[in-house]
C-alpha cells in the first residue's frame, strides 16, 4: 500500500463515498452516551459486501494475516514491540504492547472499509484487511477489541458482531485498558458453522506470514517473528539434509541488499520468499541466464522494505520497481553462487566442486565454450570458469575451463575417460573424467555428439605392468569403460554367446533396421564384437572405435547363450543395444539421453518385428 500525502497522514482515508443510509459514529461525545442498549449503528450491508468482495482472499484464514499486520504497525518502531497470539477450537486472540487507539483510529476501525494508514511504513491499519475477518467462510460469531487510548486513564472495547442480513452490529464503550498496555482482539468461532479444521489452519498460515516479521512474536507459546537472517538457517534446521549438502548450504549463506539467500543443491530452479515489511508476500523465481554458468537451486529470503512492490499483499505490480527488484535478486543470487566457487577453492570440497561442473555443463547447454568465456561477465559465471576444477593424467595441478577452451583453440586439447595404458604428455596434459559430468564437458569441448575421439583411443594392445596392476586394483564399480575391453580371440569365444552375437549383427544388416535406425543415428551402425572385460556392470563390455563389445565373461550373456533358441536370446539383448546406441547420439546420463534411448529401443522393436514377421510367412 503506498503512503499517502504528507497532509493526510493522520487523517481518516475512506475509500470510497460512503451511502447516504450509512449513519457515521459520532465519537465526539461523552462516553455514557455512546454505551446505550442499542447498537450505535447497523454497518450498510451493501457497503460490507462490497468491501469484502474486493477483498476476499483466495483461502479466508489469510484474514488472521490481517490482523497480524495490525499488530505488527502497532508495535512498528518500539524497542520492545511484542505480539503474542493464542489459537484455540473456540476463540483466537491477538495481543500486541503496541500504540493503542486514539481518536482517528477509533473512527477508522468503526467505519469499516476506512484506514488511517498511518506513515511511509504501514503495512494497513484496519482498512478493508480487518473487515476480511467477516468473511461468512471463517464462522466467527463475535469480535471484541481491547485498546489503550494515549493520554487516557480508560481504555476502549469494541463488541463487532455479524448478523445474518450481512451487516455488522457495534458497541463502543469504555473498559480498563489491556495489561500490555497496546491492544487485544478476541474472535469468537461459531462452532455450527466454523471449519472443523480452522484451528490448524489458523496456526499454518500465521506459521507462514509470521514467521520473519523480525518482531517477537509468540503463537502457542511458541517463537516466531525471527529476523530475516534467520531464515537459512531455519531452512537447514528443518530440511532433509545429507551432511555434504548441508556444508555447501551453510557455506554459500550470504545476506544482501534486498534480503539473505544460500545455494540449495536439491532444489532444481532459483526461487526467493518476498516479504514486504515483515509479512510474507509471495514466492519469486529467476530463470537461469542462457549462454552462461548458473548453479541449480538458489534459494532465498528477500526483504522489499522500501520499495512499493505490492499493490496489495496478493500480487506483485508489473513494470520498473519489479525488475528492479529482480536485479537486486540476482545480484544476492549471484553472490549466492559465488561463495561455492570459494568453499570449493578452500576446501577443495567434492560436492561442491559437483556443482560447479554442473553448473559448466548447463551453460553449454545454451553456448559454446566460446561463447560462454565471453559471455561470463558476471561474478559468479567467471569464477567458475577460471576455477580449478579439472585434473589431468600425471600432473598434480589442476585446470580451469578456460585453460581448457585454450587448449582446443590451439588443438591440444585431449581427454580420456578412465585410465590410459600409456600417453605422451609433450604435447599437452591428458585430461581424466571422472564422472559422467566432466565426460559431457569434454565432448562438448572436442565438438563430437559421442565420446571424444581420444577417449575411445586407449592404447590396449599391449597394455605394461603397471597398467594391469592398476585394472587390477583400481577398477571399480565406477569403471563404466574399464581399460581392458580388448578384443577376444575367435577360438576363445563361447558358441553359444558367437551365435547371439551374430543373429544381431544380422538383424542391424536387415533393411527395415537399418533404416529405422538410420533416422535417430548421427553416423553408421556400428558393429558388433567381443570383448573381455573385468567390469561386471552389463553385458556390453565397451564402445569404442565404431564397435560395440560384448563382454564374454558376462553373466547374463553366459546364462543367454546357455538356451536352444540364439534368435531369442539376441532379442532379450535389444535393449542393452538400444541403450548403447543411444551413447552414439547424445551425452551420457542426461535427460535427453534416457529419451533417446527409449526412442531407439522402440524403433528397433517395431522394426524387428517386421523382419521376424516376414521370416515366419511361408514361402
Amino acid at each position: 500500500m503506498k503512503p499517502t500525502d504528507e497532509t493526510q497522514k493522520d487523517s481518516l482515508v475512506l475509500d470510497e463515498p460512503m451511502s447516504g443510509e450509512f449513519e457515521r459514529l459520532d465519537i465526539t461525545g461523552p462516553r455514557d452516551e455512546l454505551s446505550g442498549a442499542q447498537p450505535l449503528y447497523r454497518a450498510d450491508p451493501d457497503r460490507i459486501l462490497r468491501v469484502l468482495a474486493a477483498n476476499q482472499f483466495e483461502d479466508p484464514f489469510l484474514a488472521f494475516r490481517e490482523l497480524y499486520a495490525n499488530a505488527l504497525d502497532a508495535v512498528r518502531g518500539r524497542p520492545e514491540g511484542k505480539i503474542e497470539i493464542r489459537v484455540a477450537s473456540d476463540r483466537v486472540t491477538v495481543e500486541d504492547n503496541g500504540s493503542g487507539l486514539d481518536e482517528a483510529a477509533l473512527a477508522a476501525l468503526t467505519t469499516l472499509g476506512a484506514s488511517t494508514r498511518r506513515g511511509a511504513d504501514a503495512i494497513g491499519r484496519f482498512g478493508i484487511g480487518f473487515a476480511s475477518i467477516f468473511d461468512p467462510a471463517l464462522g466467527l460469531s463475535l469480535v471484541e477489541f481491547f485498546a489503550a487510548r494515549p493520554g487516557q486513564e480508560l481504555g476502549v472495547r469494541l463488541r463487532l458482531e455479524p448478523d445474518v442480513s450481512g451487516g455488522v452490529s457495534i458497541r463502543v464503550e469504555d473498559t480498563k485498558p489491556p495489561k500490555s498496555g497496546g491492544s487485544r482482539i478476541e474472535l469468537t468461532f461459531d462452532p455450527e458453522r466454523a471449519p472443523k479444521d480452522r484451528v490448524s489452519r489458523t496456526v499454518e498460515v500465521l506459521e507462514i506470514h509470521a514467521a520473519y516479521s523480525g518482531v517477537e512474536t509468540i503463537l502457542n507459546g511458541r517463537p516466531l517473528g525471527r529476523d530475516l537472517s534467520d531464515f537459512v538457517r531455519e531452512e537447514i534446521k528443518s530440511g532433509d539434509w545429507s551432511p555434504a549438502e548441508r556444508a555447501l548450504v551453510s557455506a554459500s549463506a550470504v545476506r544482501g541488499p534486498v534480503g539473505v539467500a544460500a545455494i540449495d543443491p536439491t532444489r532444481a530452479e532459483s526461487k526467493f520468499r518476498a516479504y514486504q515489511r515483515g509479512l510474507f508476500v509471495t514466492e519469486v523465481s529467476l530463470s537461469k541466464p542462457n549462454g552462461r554458468p548458473w548453479p541449480r537451486g538458489v534459494f532465498g529470503a528477500a526483504e522489499a522494505h522500501g520499495i512499493d512492490l505490492v499493490a496489495s499483499r496478493n500480487a506483485f505490480v508489473d513494470g520498473e520497481p519489479y525488475q528492479r527488484f529482480e536485479e537486486e535478486l540476482r545480484r544476492l543470487a549471484q553472490e549466492s553462487a559465488y561463495r561455492v566457487v570459494r568453499h570449493y577453492e578452500a576446501t577443495e570440497d567434492s560436492y561442491a566442486r559437483v556443482v560447479l561442473l554442473d553448473a559448466l555443463r548447463r551453460g553449454l547447454k545454451t553456448a559454446t565454450p566460446e561463447g560462454m568465456l565471453a559471455e561470463s561477465k558476471d561474478l559468479f559465471s567467471g569464477a567458475v570458469v577460471r576455477s580449478p576444477l579439472f585434473r589431468a593424467w600425471g600432473a598434480k595441478r589442476r585446470y580451469s575451463f578456460e585453460e581448457l577452451v585454450e587448449m582446443k583453440e590451439a588443438e591440444t586439447f585431449r581427454a580420456l575417460s578412465y585410465r590410459p595404458a600409456g600417453w605422451d604428455l609433450k604435447q599437452g596434459p591428458v585430461m581424466r573424467a571422472d564422472d559422467s559430468i566432466e565426460r559431457d564437458i569434454f565432448r562438448k569441448l572436442s565438438g563430437m555428439r559421442d565420446m571424444p575421439q581420444a577417449a575411445r583411443a586407449e592404447e590396449v594392445a599391449s597394455p605394461s605392468l603397471w597398467s594391469k596392476a592398476a585394472d587390477v586394483l583400481l577398477s571399480g564399480p565406477r569403471a563404466e569403460y574399464s581399460l581392458f575391453q580388448r578384443e577376444v580371440k575367435a577360438g576363445a569365444i563361447p558358441r553359444g554367446i558367437k551365435e547371439i552375437v551374430r543373429e544381431l549383427q544380422e538383424l542391424l544388416a536387415t533393411p527395415e533396421v537399418s533404416q529405422a535406425l538410420g533416422r535417430l543415428l548421427p553416423g553408421p551402425l556400428p558393429r558388433l564384437g567381443f570383448g573381455l572385460s573385468r567390469n561386471a556392470f552389463g553385458p556390453v563390455a565397451a564402445y569404442r572405435l565404431g564397435e560395440i563389445r560384448f563382454n564374454v565373461r558376462h553373466r547374463t550373456l553366459r546364462r543367454l547363450s546357455s538356451g536352444p533358441d540364439p534368435v531369442l536370446a539376441s532379442r532379450a539383448l535389444l535393449p542393452v543395444l538400444a541403450h548403447e546406441l543411444a551413447h552414439v547420439c547424445h551425452e551420457l546420463h542426461d535427460v535427453d539421453f534416457y529419451r533417446t534411448s527409449r526412442a531407439l529401443l522402440r524403433a528397433l522393436v517395431v522394426a524387428t518385428a517386421r523382419v521376424d514377421a516376414a521370416s515366419a510367412e511361408p514361402v
